[in-house]
């Protein structure tokens, strides 16, 4: 009975990470220089009106640093046009992907037998007497506990479901650059992807000293979070190059188009992001530390400021951010 009350208590901390995503910002660059930009960055027509609410709307807003400024204002309803799998049912199947941090193997994996038989080498039963996967599910927002599809051993694959609600993003139009980088916290969001869903940090980690409990990721790198909105741990849209990186060969990412060099999303501070190389198909070779340069592109041949993602770091997102965000750090909000 300890063990399993302790078993119990390492799921709920994993939980609280996996609940723990939120719009809010971890930085203030209040009181930086800055550079003004005068460019309306944001191309509203890249963006996938499959489960938007709301025309984009062109508002006043505050940013951090004090600009008063525009921020486009829009909203999507929490329904992706496709996702999933996730946690695979039962042995033989494959699921979605996980981030296994086991001392076995660890890496970005797909969730299949392979990885269940690397739990195994650590000392973590993932595979109930039936031939099922130990499967947890959020009953509902946090604390509200787990509905437990196994029988208490110590693995499990961690699952949400969708929630019923709205996100709306406010991103500057107008970005403003700034002399210091600002960090985003574990499972902060951090910018959007073109399908209007948030970008996140880093994944909770799975293996403890008591158990382990993998949060499944689909194959594009997406998963709801169990009180909020659907949202990526890896940029969907070059995450199939990561997969060929890792030698993840059993999942791929086919319902997002794969790209090399075009906009994949904005950052919160309203620059684009842009996939692993320039317009040209070179490798950028002068980025800063938060993967930004400022350089030509299709969209801005006098060169503008950009992020790229990484083909190579999982999960593959932006370290940091360069410019000044919404004052109030009400980024993304949603109900």
């Amino acid at each position: 009975m300890k063990s399993n009350l302790i078993y119990s208590f390492a799921i709920a901390s994993v939980f609280m990470l996996f609940n723990a995503c939120s719009g809010a910002s971890s930085s203030d660059d209040e009181g930086d220089e800055t550079s003004e930009a005068s460019t309306l960055v944001l191309n509203t027509s890249l963006f996938s009106s499959y489960s938007r609410t709301s025309e984009f709307e062109l508002v006043d807003c505050t940013l951090s640093d004090g600009t008063e400024t525009k921020c486009y204002k829009v909203s999507y309803t929490n329904s992706p046009e496709a996702w999933g799998p996730g946690c695979p049912e039962y042995v033989g199947e494959v699921g979605g992907l996980g981030v296994w941090d086991g001392n076995t193997n660890p890496g970005l994996r797909a969730l299949d037998d392979e990885l269940w038989a690397d739990f195994a080498t650590d000392g973590y039963d993932i595979i109930n007497d039936d031939g099922s996967i130990n499967i947890q599910i959020p009953a509902g927002g946090p604390g509200s506990g787990f509905i437990d599809a196994g029988s208490g051993i110590n693995g499990s694959c961690l699952d949400a479901n969708l929630n019923d609600l709205t996100i709306t993003y406010y991103i500057p139009a107008y970005p403003v650059k700034t002399t210091r980088a600002s960090t985003t916290t574990t499972l902060e969001y951090w910018g959007v992807s073109l399908d209007g869903f948030p970008y996140a940090e880093q994944p909770p980690g799975a293996a403890s000293a008591v158990g382990a409990a993998i949060p499944a990721l689909d194959p594009c790198g997406g998963h709801p979070q169990p009180d909020g909105p659907y949202h990526y741990h890896l940029i969907p849209q070059v995450v199939n190059h990561l997969l060929d990186q890792e030698g993840v060969t059993s999942v791929s990412c086919t319902n997002i188009e794969q790209t090399s060099s075009e906009v994949v999303g904005y950052a919160r501070d309203g620059f684009a992001i842009y996939g692993y190389e320039d317009y040209d198909g070179s490798t950028p070779t002068d980025l800063d530390d938060c993967n930004g340069h400022t350089h030509v592109t299709d969209e801005f041949p006098e060169g503008i400021y950009h992020y790229h993602i990484t083909n190579e770091d999982v999960p593959n997102i932006l370290p940091c951010t360069y410019g000044a965000t919404v004052a109030s750090n009400s980024f993304s909000t949603y109900e």
